[in-house]
């Protein structure tokens, strides 16, 4: 296919199966890579290089399209309409898919409380169904304990935990964080077996506000990531966190959604005949996310070396607090 007629779209270039985003003519272009092209594939350990290369699941996100998972999402939540798949080669496959047109309705308590129904349907249907292309692992706990394995253990608290990374005036008045991190990363396994005894459901596992499209009669899900069994409530971590790192969400408004999003996303389990698990399980589902992925992640360590500027104190102000309150949380829903 020739994409030089396209705009190209900015990505997150370590994305690892995104080698490039296209639009053009109403129609938005992804391709998708293998993780053999992936330019961070050396950083990981030798066995998670060894499952990233013998695996399928780099083509997960067409595998969603083509597997006939649309079937099981509830009302209020569609796929892109798919239009064509070309596979040039082995290590590739191009999706053609809609350019879906958006509205500019805020994400307000209302928005955020129908998007955490419709998850908990959604999370609902996909475990009834056993939706998830086939690849999927449904180990309960899998999913996560390769999320920390494979990425937060190896690639983030090295840096993260580094007492010097801490000495920089952008984190030298945030010890208490550096403790609560340290912490963090102890409890590690304690949380791990604590998320994988919950009840157990299938996600779409990045489901932030920028994956959820606003249309007005509902929300078009996009970038599923490569999902498995995971506690109730995993998908609210992203909901939250997404606009918390734009800076958009700020940490009162943060914590009163936190539990108005466990409530409405109960009532969608509910409501797919799920009653069976309680809020209490969603709000460990929701934290345990919070804590291992997005707590871990919150803070652009990598950005230290950067030049100051009021823009670069600001985020890290920004994150410092976000990361702050989330380390909070640790005391709170888990097991110590």
């Amino acid at each position: 296919m020739d994409l030089s007629s396209l705009e190209r779209v900015p990505y997150d270039v370590s994305s690892p199966t995104t080698a490039g985003l296209y639009r053009g003519g109403g129609r938005f272009v992804k391709v998708l890579r293998s993780y053999r092209d992936w330019p961070m594939l050396p950083l990981l350990s030798d066995d998670f290089r060894a499952l990233a290369l013998g695996t399928t699941l780099w083509r997960y996100e067409a595998d969603v399209y083509l597997d006939g998972l649309a079937d099981s999402l509830p009302a209020g939540l569609r796929l892109p309409t798919l239009y064509d798949v070309h596979e040039p080669d082995p290590d590739h496959v191009v999706l053609i898919l809609e350019d879906v047109k958006t509205t500019d309705t805020p994400w307000d308590p209302e928005r955020y409380g129908h998007a955490a129904e419709l998850l908990g349907r959604l999370n609902a249907r996909l475990t009834r169904n056993d939706a998830l292309p086939a690849p999927v692992d449904r180990t309960p706990g899998r999913l996560t304990r390769a999320m920390v394995d494979g990425l937060v253990r190896p690639l983030v608290l090295p840096a993260l935990l580094d007492e010097a990374a801490w000495t920089h005036p952008l984190l030298a008045e945030a010890d208490d964080v550096r403790r609560g991190l340290t912490d963090l990363a102890a409890r590690i396994p304690c949380l791990l077996d604590d998320l994988a005894a919950r009840p157990q459901v299938l996600s779409h596992g990045d489901a932030c506000s920028q994956n959820l499209l606003l249309q007005n009669d509902g929300f078009v899900a996009i970038d599923w990531s490569p999902a498995g069994m995971v506690a109730p409530g995993d998908d609210l971590g992203q909901l939250l966190i997404g606009r918390a790192h734009q800076g958009a969400l700020g940490i009162d408004e943060f914590a009163v959604l936190r539990e108005l999003v466990i409530d409405r996303y109960h009532e969608g389990l509910v409501a797919e005949g799920f009653g069976s698990v309680t809020p209490n399980d969603v709000r460990a589902g929701l934290d345990g996310s919070l804590l291992l992925r997005s707590a871990f992640l919150s803070l652009p360590i990598g950005r230290l070396a950067e030049p100051m500027t009021p823009e670069l104190t600001e985020l890290f102000r920004q994150r410092v607090e976000l990361t702050r309150f989330l380390l909070l949380l640790t005391a709170a829903s888990l097991t110590p």
